[in-house]
């Protein structure tokens, strides 16, 4: 297992190199001087050169490209904002945190709604609860976040006066409407695969032995099939917390929250070049980790594949001893 973690790493890196090279290269031939925005429209014309000569936008395309792949993987130094000076690490080390918190008590309320909703539709296939279930799904996917957002904040915070519209002031309670809003969609994923994955292992042939055995129905779900059938839930949890992680854009920007998605927004309205590049970096090498995670989660809920493996890698070793 260590050489395939080591292995995973390794492999990380022409994926971030990568997107380095194509986030540069398309913030680069985007309409727009970067210099006049920053300076602003009454700017002069020597004052509007100097600053494309600070900023080093004269120099050619591949020298700056290579300037920054030197200072991303060799110094390991994002750069500073254009617009702000402040250093882009620094930046990102204030507002993950918030979009993190925003991201876990999503998916909270998603896989912890949306996994019982789908065993519940898997037990009662073709009833009125799996019928029911599959419409809560349906709609969840089909509400856009920004609207749904919307409605939330006119119902429980202009009307009710329930919950804050806007803004982290009031802490924990600041994430509540975000999150509801934000898990409507991996809420509804979450339980159709559920309602699949399950589906498909109670048709197992272990599963009718259990109940055959008299193994109560409720430990048959949980202790068996549940646990077998987690592996595809498991896949789509590390791919909609590092799809979330770098998608809460459009959440952050409706509910007035400071996080990375707000962040890289700004940036490239204001064409912060280096902000850009330097947060969807990170969010690339964020989202492979969890992507890694996921994979040796696979091996601890289920023994067979690390046993698979492990069976590999013998066959490996003796071939080599054998040449």
């Amino acid at each position: 297992m260590i050489r395939y973690v080591l292995k995973r790493i390794l492999w990380m890196i022409p994926i971030v190199l990568g997107v380095a090279i194509l986030v540069f290269t398309l913030m680069t031939f985007c309409p727009g001087n970067p210099a006049e925005i920053i300076l602003g429209s009454t700017a002069t014309e020597d004052a509007l050169l100097a600053k494309t000569e600070e900023l080093g936008l004269n120099d050619p395309f591949l020298v700056r490209l290579g300037n920054y792949l030197v200072d991303v993987f060799i110094k390991r130094d994002l750069g500073a904002s254009w617009a702000t000076n402040v250093s882009i690490m620094t930046s990102i080390g204030e507002r993950l945190p918030r979009t993190l918190t925003l991201t876990l008590v999503t998916l909270f309320l998603a896989f912890g709604l949306g996994i019982p909703l789908g065993i519940v539709a898997a037990t009662h296939q073709n009833q009125w609860q799996d019928s029911l279930s599959m419409v809560f799904a349906l709609i969840g996917v089909a509400i856009p976040n920004f609207w749904l957002g919307l409605m939330f904040v006119l119902l429980f915070s202009v009307r009710l006066g329930w919950l804050p519209s806007m803004g982290i002031s009031d802490g924990l309670k600041s994430y509540i409407l975000p999150a509801a809003t934000a898990m409507m969609g991996a809420f509804a994923t979450c339980a159709r695969q559920t309602r699949s994955s399950m589906l498909e292992v109670i048709r197992s042939d272990y599963i009718t032995t259990a109940r055959s055995k008299g193994v109560p129905e409720r430990d048959v779900i949980v202790k068996h099939a549940l646990k077998n059938g987690l592996i595809p839930i498991i896949t789509m949890f590390g791919s909609t917390f590092g799809h979330m992680l770098g998608g809460m854009m459009i959440i952050e920007t409706v509910f007035a929250i400071p996080g990375m998605g707000t962040y890289i927004i700004t940036a490239v309205n204001n064409r912060d070049y280096p902000v850009v590049q330097g947060g969807t970096i990170f969010l690339a090498i964020t989202f492979s980790l969890c992507m890694l995670i996921v994979d040796l989660l696979y091996a601890a809920v289920d023994p067979r594949i690390k046993a698979q493996y492990e069976g590999q890698n013998k066959k490996k070793i003796k071939k080599e001893a054998e040449a």
